[in-house]
């Protein structure tokens, strides 16, 4: 459900709203992200096995006694790593996109800061079909490099420089919108002769 106040919190004077939307529910086994999920959680395996079983070794091997603590740490590592996707689709279902006459903003559901690039800024655009069915939305060339798979994180934290303490956005992601809400995107910031790739 579309949080009006949140976003009219973050609305600048004279700033009106052309597009409000929210991303899609998805799993992390559906088709768009099956494959990097499982390469994640391949990934935390390896260093699972990697870690606690070169620490089991290492002590027998010399004789010492095992320390569950460290027996922990070494399991939680891989752990956090499998975790890290569960993380990131939990975020960016909680953030809130918008469109209006001045910016192009993306809202986490908590927090009081914004990212937020003004339409002025908007270099390029790019909008891609995922295999669930949905889209994603890169709006600002400096997002076009990132990888499919760092594209969720991309979409909660915005690509930005830091200038005197200060976030300037150069790139922002919609990610796994509707595709009647892509198309309503792209058909704003187009008449704002932002040309698609």
């Amino acid at each position: 459900m579309l949080d009006n106040d949140k976003l009219n919190k973050f609305l600048e004077e004279g700033e009106l709203i052309r597009w409000r939307g929210l991303p899609m529910p998805y799993g992390l086994f559906d088709a768009t992200h099956k494959t990097t999920t499982i390469i994640s959680l391949c990934w935390a395996l390896l260093w699972g096995v990697f870690l606690i079983g070169g620490y089991y070794t290492l002590s027998t091997s010399r004789g010492q006694e095992i320390q569950t603590g460290v027996m922990i740490f070494c399991a939680a590592i891989p752990i956090l790593i499998a975790w890290g996707r569960v993380s990131d689709k939990n975020k960016v279902e909680k953030l809130l996109y918008a469109v209006t006459n001045k910016r192009v903003i993306v809202i986490p559901k908590e927090g009081d800061k914004a990212c937020a690039m003004h339409l002025a800024d908007i270099d390029d655009l790019r909008s891609e079909e995922t295999a669930n069915g949905n889209c994603h939305i890169r709006i600002g060339s400096a997002t076009f490099k990132t990888s499919a798979r760092k594209l969720q994180s991309l979409a909660y934290h915005g690509n930005f420089e830091t200038k005197d303490d200060t976030k300037i956005y150069t790139g922002l992601v919609f990610y796994n919108v509707s595709p009647e809400d892509g198309k309503a995107i792209c058909k704003l910031l187009l008449k704002l002769d932002v040309a698609p790739v």
